[in-house]
């Protein structure tokens, strides 16, 4: 796995061991960064389930001003602060070991993000209450984005959010959310 685009293209980057951990194919990152490639720069990302910490570090190395890494695995904390060191980016780049919830629950209030990756266990049910988070916790600026990597088409119409796109790349569904204050 490495960083495809931006000041650290071809960085290789450190995965967990064993089956935990799930790496984005290449072409679904393609697609994915393709898809907000014009809405990174300056922008706060925040990389739920970040597991390698792979598309915080690359929204970082394309123009994102800083992102906040969220994993509670003690492989994936290895490997996220690796690459964040093998990318230099430790001044704009924090690993919090944390289930998703209660990582929520420290920014309430606190904090705005612009881009939200989604990428837990497709076998979960973390999708609805990650993005209920989000807004109840008031984690989100106005017209963020929030993508998703799932392993079925996602349907949340709930919470001020609107499904802008969806696209199947193998065995992966992409789906992009934005969401708008009201």
């Amino acid at each position: 796995m490495r960083i495809i685009a931006g000041e650290k293209r071809g960085l290789k980057l450190m995965t967990q061991d064993g089956l935990e951990t799930r790496p984005t194919l290449d072409r679904v990152k393609e697609a994915l960064f393709g898809r907000i490639q014009f809405e990174l720069r300056e922008k706060c990302i925040l990389d739920l389930f970040a597991g390698s910490g792979a598309l915080g570090l690359e929204a970082l190395s394309r123009g994102a001003r800083e992102a906040i890494f969220v994993d509670h695995d003690e492989g994936a904390e290895r490997a996220i602060k690796h690459n964040i060191a093998a990318a230099a980016m430790e001044e704009r780049a924090v690993f919090i070991k944390n289930d998703y919830a209660n990582a929520m629950k420290l920014f309430q209030n606190k904090r705005k993000f612009d881009i939200v990756f989604i990428d837990p266990p497709y076998a979960s049910d973390f999708y609805g209450p990650a993005m209920r988070g989000l807004t109840e916790y008031g984690l989100l600026s106005d017209g963020a984005v929030i993508a998703a990597e799932s392993g079925a088409p996602l349907t949340i119409a709930a919470w001020g959010y609107a499904l802008e796109k969806q696209k199947r790349y193998g065995k992966t569904f992409l789906s992009f959310f934005r969401w708008k204050e009201e």
